[in-house]
């Protein structure tokens, strides 16, 4: 690469920086080589500072490298280029960035193509569009004088200077078309989803008389307002009803104050009148031209007068010369009408007595929950007159009011039969109403909920309810964390929900998106204004987390307060704020935060130190804020509740600090814990409060809250006396699934105490238990009737003797379930004590050993294993990771089963090797099966998950394996793939061919042999199948050849599958990447589909497939 040379004269390529703060013209250099022109990196980052990407005009990166030299190259494909916005530098050359004639022109007609294509935008977003089409067209044509000047003669695409400006000439032409376009959609879609309109938003105002009319004389200058009809071009309108907008059959209403009013409203009136005169369509609105008089459609010239109807055209005409005339204030930032500015039109009406502001049009709410007024021949096209006159009739017959031009219900319902017999008839009717609906009966939760949604279903977008009780709404902390009017407005159309009279008699409380708020009267009547009620909230919210102070509090309190009365609102005295991570309750007369709700401690740190917090609810995914906690404890010196959730149903994993944090506060308050897992809102586990009001510190001193340093008891002793002063108020903690320490399991005595015969679920890890702690837990286990023991073998140790005395406390009568997991699995049966025969109800018994070693069961092991089996009708039995010492033990316990119970059997690999071993064990196994096959319903036995090494059996183990097999179903199978004698292929065929493939869940094929070994599958049919895993070795290289994809397309096609892992593993032709592809659910390719190792690098070497499978994704996002 020659060294850069700029170029004589230069040429300069112009940059700006993100918001245009900046604009830089640089240099580019000329390489003689090529010809062309291009720009170094350097100086680009040496022009803005901090740089890292560019983007263009209309907002997409310019995805480029950079060669040694520093020149600057780009390339359109390659998106992995911008890795976190960083460059990569590579050697190859792509086509150059470089200000040529050639990239600008094209660049000019692709603005202007650009412009075109987005008439139908934001405004500000098309102004854009226009200043960057007019600066390529201004840097063409300073390029063709620089060249002309120069005496270069040059031709782009094979046109000549002439021919060029001749082709942007014409494009220049129609941008005041797509100007107006523009703006007509902008003013009339640009506030719709601000929801509501006073009145239309469609409308002309027009001179009065122009036979008196004096261009000189003011007086004479008088207007009549007529409200246009806002009729959408319905495409599956009735044939003979034309889709255009038109003006109301009203006489108009004369204008008061009409400079003032021009003032507000003449620049929105002229461009409606422009659009009346020239006409405007799209695919939403049809407004006819003047000159066709469509305008008048409907129009009875008796009702809006005869001269309207004669001289539309010079009316319009003379009102847009006289509004062109005024210096009218321009709207520049929104072009339509929002609900205040509608709302206002009323004010300067001149409204006769015994006619209204609102015009004859009907107020119509769309399926986007949009407000539209509409003449009644528009409003009623799409009903069902009958099934309308059908719901009139029940809502006058129970009690309400049925306004069809207000949209609007109101109706009394007496039981679930009239909830569903009005649902039905207000969906058959076809139009959207605001409801009010009062409940003359207990209604429960889930009725209320459904009621909610269905009537949201329908288009309804405000709901009034009346009767709503504590227990389907309850208040306190319950509310917040399932709260049913908040998750209805989410999960549905409905943006305002209404409650009378709660949580009190002439109270109410008012939902919202994000909202609520708490009154203390209960007006009858529905708030109209409620976008501007939603508007000043979310000012109020931005203000409130700003707050440092009392004052600052006080401030926005008084703000919030004046724009409460504004709305007729001022009996407000509490403010519900709900966000994705934190909830709060202000008390709208300070300012300030009396409950809290939140995810760790994200809520923002001045609402939690306000020091008025009484509730304080946090859901825990950590300990990490212990300290923080603490002094939020400390701050709030009214707090009363502290609310502590966390996921995983398990208490004592977050138990023993919070209860110590709890338990050393300065002040008593009552805890409340809750469990949860995702998705769910949880349950009360377990209340705690102390007892009396007085309480000392019960710490001594030994607990600095402000170091967060507490230690655990030192002795049960201890341990007990520091919950003496605790009384659990409620406690339902039935399981207990993590390791217990000696505070937890003092904690799980005393609560057992005050509570006994709670506990059903518990998860035996003693490794951190002193001789203390295993005493509590004896005791806990003497009072709790056990239904399920999951019992982590850990080292005895020198405790045998204490954890001897645990195990003799167990109540075997009511165990269903026992699990034995760990690696001292046979220790700790030996210190089990053999329960009695008569009590034993065991269903289900497990033992699993930890690998990577294999544990063997002692004689006596199984002896007490026979036992249970023998005394219990088991229905599960699991044995993985383990073998017997005794082989012939085997034959025991196959003989000890009492097939007719058993439904599930879980053998592992090593289980099933020593099982085949026995001929005698596995034939007995064998025959008691078969025999309890034709005898019930044994079709259901299950070898739960089974790793299949056919390789290293014998040929009478072979057949052993195959009778296994086919007795039983498999849920989950691995089938290693060594290499293996052809010879053998037969045998290995018989055996996979027993397989139950139609129970079959998850299904791997690992090893250096894959091809050899789906070719040795039968003809299989895997209706259950949900994973696929195709794994080669990383060791030897391996191609999978088209008819083993075919065995995976098959899978894909034929099955349920959720995941698909193909790993190490290259396919013969790359090509089958892509039918792959083609043949998975988006969700498949989402969600369950990865490839690995060599198999990802032929896979994003294959650009067809990558793409296919980008287009997947896309379609899951928009599926979702």
């Amino acid at each position: 690469m020659t060294p850069p040379a700029q170029t004589d004269p230069p040429v300069y390529q112009k940059f700006e920086a993100e918001g245009g703060s900046s604009l830089r013209s640089l240099s580019s250099y000329h390489c003689a080589e090529t010809d062309e022109r291009y720009l170094l990196w350097t100086d680009i980052q040496h022009a803005f500072n901090g740089i890292d990407h560019l983007k263009h005009t209309w907002g997409d990166r310019v995805l480029f490298t950079i060669d040694a030299a520093g020149e600057l190259t780009f390339h359109e494909d390659q998106a992995e280029e911008f890795n976190n916005g960083q460059v990569n530098t590579q050697d190859q050359q792509l086509d150059e960035i470089a200000p040529s004639l050639k990239h600008l022109f094209d660049m000019c007609i692709y603005s202007y193509n650009h412009l075109k294509s987005v008439t139908r935008s934001r405004r500000e977003y098309f102004r854009q569009a226009v200043v960057n089409t007019r600066y390529y067209h201004s840097m063409v044509v300073e390029e063709l004088e620089r060249l002309d000047n120069g005496g270069v003669r040059y031709l782009v695409d094979g046109k000549d200077r002439g021919q060029l400006l001749e082709v942007l000439h014409d494009l220049q032409k129609k941008v005041p078309e797509w100007e107006y376009r523009n703006i007509c959609y902008n003013t009339l879609h640009d506030q719709r989803h601000k929801y509501d309109s006073a009145t239309s938003v469609l409308f002309i105002v027009l001179p009065s008389d122009l036979d008196s009319w004096n261009d000189l004389d003011p007086s004479t200058h008088r207007f009549h307002l007529y409200y246009m009809c806002d009729n959408l071009n319905l495409k599956t309108a009735q044939e003979d009803l034309p889709q255009h907008v038109h003006l109301s059959n009203h006489p108009g209403y004369r204008l008061k104050q009409p400079e003032e009013f021009f003032q507000k409203y003449g620049d929105y009136i002229l461009r409606m009148l422009q659009m009346v005169k020239h006409g405007y369509t799209e695919n939403g609105y049809d407004i006819p031209s003047l000159d066709t008089l469509k305008i008048l459609w409907n129009c009875d010239s008796n009702i809006i007068g005869s001269r309207l109807a004669m001289d539309i055209e010079p009316l319009v005409d003379r009102a847009i010369s006289y509004l062109q005339e005024l210096s009218l204030r321009k709207w520049n930032r929104r072009l339509g009408l929002n609900r205040d500015q509608s709302a206002a039109i009323k004010t300067y009406l001149d409204v006769q007595d015994g006619d209204s502001a609102k015009t004859n049009l009907c107020r119509c709410i769309s399926k986007e929950r949009c407000i539209y007024w509409k003449c009644e021949a528009h409003a009623h096209q799409s009903l069902s007159c009958q099934s309308l006159e059908h719901l009139k009739e029940f809502v006058n017959c129970h009690g309400g009011h049925f306004n069809m031009q207000q949209a609007r219900i109101k109706v009394e319902l007496g039981s679930i039969d009239e909830v569903d017999q009005f649902q039905t008839r207000l969906c058959n009717a076809k139009h959207a109403f605001d409801i009010s609906i009062k409940l003359c009966w207990e209604a429960t939760r889930s009725v209320v909920r459904k009621l909610c949604l269905d009537i949201a279903n329908t288009g309804t977008v405000l709901l009034e309810l009346d009767g709503i009780t504590l227990d389907i709404h309850p208040q306190g902390y319950d509310q917040y964390r399932n709260n049913l009017f908040h998750d209805v407005i989410l999960t549905s159309g409905l943006r305002f929900i209404s409650l009378l009279n709660y949580p009190r008699f002439q109270e109410r409380c008012v939902h919202m998106d994000r909202y609520s708020l708490q009154l203390e009267n209960s007006p009858v009547q529905l708030s109209h204004d409620w976008m501007a009620l939603l508007s000043d909230l979310m000012m109020f919210h931005n203000v409130i987390l700003q707050a440092q102070d009392p004052s600052e509090w006080k401030s926005a309190a008084t703000k919030l307060q004046t724009a409460l009365e504004k709305h007729e609102l001022s009996g407000t005295y509490m403010v519900t704020i709900y966000n994705n991570t934190w909830n709060a309750v202000f008390d709208q007369k300070r300012g300030v935060a009396v409950e809290v709700h939140s995810e760790d401690m994200v809520c923002p740190k001045n609402v939690l130190s306000a020091g008025s917090i009484r509730t304080l609810g946090v859901h825990l995914n950590s300990l990490d804020f212990e300290q923080e906690l603490l002094d939020i404890m400390e701050t709030n010196t009214e707090l009363q509740d502290l609310i502590i959730s966390y996921y995983g149903h398990d208490i004592l994993n977050h138990m023993e600090h919070i209860v110590q944090m709890w338990h050393t506060s300065s002040r008593p308050f009552r805890l409340t814990l809750l469990d949860r897992v995702k998705d769910t809102h949880g349950r009360v586990v377990a209340q705690l409060a102390v007892r009396g009001c007085d309480m000392e510190d019960p710490s001594d001193g030994t607990t600095d809250l402000h170091t967060g340093d507490i230690s655990p008891p030192f002795s049960h002793e201890q341990a007990m006396h520091e919950f003496t002063d605790v009384v659990f108020t409620q406690w339902d903690c039935d399981h207990v699934f993590s390791k217990i320490s000696n505070y937890s399991a003092s904690f799980l005595d005393m609560a057992s105490r005050q509570h006994p015969s709670v506990l059903t679920l518990l998860t035996l890890d003693v490794s951190c238990l002193s001789r203390d702690g295993l005493s509590s837990i004896r005791e806990v286990l003497r009072r709790s009737y056990l239904e399920h023991l999951h019992v982590v073998c850990t080292p005895v140790n020198s405790q045998s003797e204490s954890i001897a005395q645990v195990l003799g406390c167990i109540q075997w009568s009511t165990l269903k379930s026992l699990v034995l997991a760990g690696y001292h699995i046979e220790a700790w049966i030996d210190l089990c004590q053999p329960p009695s025969p008569v009590c034993l109800s065991l269903l289900s018994f497990q033992i699993q050993g930890t690998l990577p070693n294999i544990q063997e069961l002692s004689h006596s092991n199984v002896l007490f294993i026979i036992q249970l089996i023998c005394a219990s009708p088991m229905l599960e039995l699991c044995f993985q990771n383990v073998q017997l010492q005794e082989s012939r033990d085997w034959e025991l316990i196959v003989d000890s089963m009492d097939y007719s119970w058993l439904k599930m059997l879980d053998l592992d690999a090593a289980c099933i090797g020593q099982l085949v071993s026995m001929p005698d064990a596995a034939n007995l196994f064998i025959s008691r099966v078969g025999q309890a096959r034709e005898d019930t319903e044994l079709a259901k036995l299950v070898l739960r998950a089974l790793t299949l090494d056919i390789t290293i059996l014998s040929e009478p183990d072979l057949v052993a394996v195959q009778a296994i097999l086919s007795v039983c179903r498999l849920e989950e199978l691995r089938i290693e793939c060594p290499p293996f004698d052809s010879r053998l292929s037969a045998s290995f065929a018989q055996v996979l061919a027993s397989v139950h493939w139609t129970s079959l869940e998850h299904l791997d094929l690992t090893g250096d042999n894959i091809n050899e070994w789906i070719q040795l599958l039968p003809n299989i049919e895997t209706p259950q199948l949900q994973s696929l895993g195709i794994q080669g070795s990383e060791c030897v290289e391996q191609t999978l050849v088209h008819s083993s994809v075919l065995f995976v397309e098959q899978r894909i096609c034929a099955s349920s599958l959720v995941e698909l892992t193909i790993g190490h593993i290259q396919l013969q032709d790359r090509l089958d990447w892509v039918r792959l592809v083609e043949n998975m659910d988006p969700s498949l390719v989402e969600k369950g589909f990865s490839v690995r190792g060599r198999s990802h690098k032929q896979f994003v070497g294959t650009p067809e497939a990558v793409q296919l499978e980008q287009e997947k994704k896309t379609q899951w996002e928009g599926m979702q």
